[in-house]
């Protein structure tokens, strides 16, 4: 079939709705409509567009969320550049029948309908798994893509788990023991935790910790989120969960959370470097975090996408992440190339990290040690 696509002004529409809550959103949080509605009032300076593509029968066989924003080349040459996903979701923000189209031919089509509807220069497509999708990174390489190796994604599993003990039972005896001993400084130190559904009126507070986190980062450096997200994430998601710690009734961290289809992801996370060290304050915020999603009875804590090596300690599997990203003139994507393969390392990956592909090469990755 040759694919159909118009842009969706509404995505409350019924059909798109279902379709894009049934393959998209409910496999990534972060995906969620509400969420990124909240996400594209927070980022005016970005314009974010749905998109469909439609079968011969008037069916959605095909779905796409995008962003556009403007960048520039070491400061002088403009770019648009164009993010499957935006800028601030994680996961896959396109979904195709599989049944009526393969990867190649939907994101082709895809690429020449965005590229009247929504002109820009740069695309870039995200996210991707060697594992999972070798064949759709050799597919973007041949398309003309500069394939990066940007993160690990780290995941818990928790399902058959009926509380914090039976998980931490589950682990290699000496991470047991570290966890555990986490779990007793917590009590030792006076912290305590609360999981809060209402907490707008904490952000004014807490959001400081979180750009002394975002400051610090060694991975995706990125720029921080506005406060006036986390505002709106606290009065209109119901999604949304704010995990607090206290040191005498003083807020000393916390964990911003999304809890949604059984499922717990761990957005960011804020922490007074005074006393994090001290306190041992990241593992607790992250311990207590899955303490709250087996709770709740849920499956799955997806842990994010930085400090892998550290989120071994709860026994996280990891997946590889890939983003590819292309000019839309030829010549200038060779001639860029090398910007692009330098911007995302600079971005994304720590710098003991040094892997990535040219060409046609093999995606089949092993994690890092």
């Amino acid at each position: 079939m040759t694919p159909q696509f118009r842009i969706v002004d509404n995505p409350r529409e019924t059909s798109f709705q279902q379709a894009w809550e049934r393959h998209v959103s409910a496999g990534e949080l972060s995906l969620d409509l509400d969420y990124l509605r909240l996400v594209s009032e927070a980022t005016p300076e970005a314009s974010h567009h749905y998109v469909a593509c439609i079968d011969a029968a008037g069916a959605i066989c095909g779905l796409a969320y995008v962003s556009l924003t403007g960048r520039r080349i070491a400061g002088l040459i403009p770019l648009r550049v164009l993010v499957l996903g935006g800028t601030v979701a994680g996961g896959q923000a396109f979904w195709f029948d599989e049944a009526v189209l393969r990867f190649a031919d939907f994101m082709a089509a895809l690429r020449s309908f965005l590229a009247r509807a929504v002109p820009h220069d740069l695309i870039v497509l995200k996210e991707f798994s060697s594992g999972r999708d070798a064949t759709v990174l050799q597919d973007n390489c041949d398309a003309g893509f500069v394939n990066v190796l940007c993160f690990d994604r780290s995941r818990v599993d928790l399902r058959s788990t009926a509380s914090l003990d039976a998980w931490l039972d589950t682990l290699p005896a000496k991470k047991r023991y570290y966890l555990k001993q986490v779990l007793r400084h917590q009590r030792e130190s006076g912290l305590a935790f609360d999981v809060m559904e209402r907490f707008d009126h904490l952000v004014d507070e807490l959001y400081p910790l979180y750009l002394a986190v975002n400051a610090r980062a060694t991975e995706a450096r990125t720029q921080a989120l506005p406060k006036s997200l986390f505002h709106a994430m606290a009065r209109q998601l119901g999604s949304s969960r704010l995990l607090v710690a206290r040191q005498d009734g003083r807020c000393v961290g916390f964990g911003l959370l999304l809890e949604r289809h059984d499922q717990v992801k761990c957005m960011v996370i804020g922490l007074d470097y005074a006393v994090s060290r001290q306190l041992n304050l990241w593992y607790a915020i992250v311990l207590r975090s899955i303490e709250h999603a087996v709770t709740r009875g849920c499956s799955m804590v997806d842990l994010g996408s930085t400090n892998h090596d550290m989120k071994r300690k709860f026994g996280a599997a990891s997946d590889d992440i890939w983003i590819s990203v292309r000019h839309r003139t030829p010549w200038l994507n060779r001639l860029l190339a090398p910007y692009i393969r330098h911007s995302l390392k600079q971005m994304y990956a720590p710098k003991s990290r040094d892997r990535e592909v040219r060409g046609k090469l093999s995606f089949s990755v092993e994690p890092s040690p």
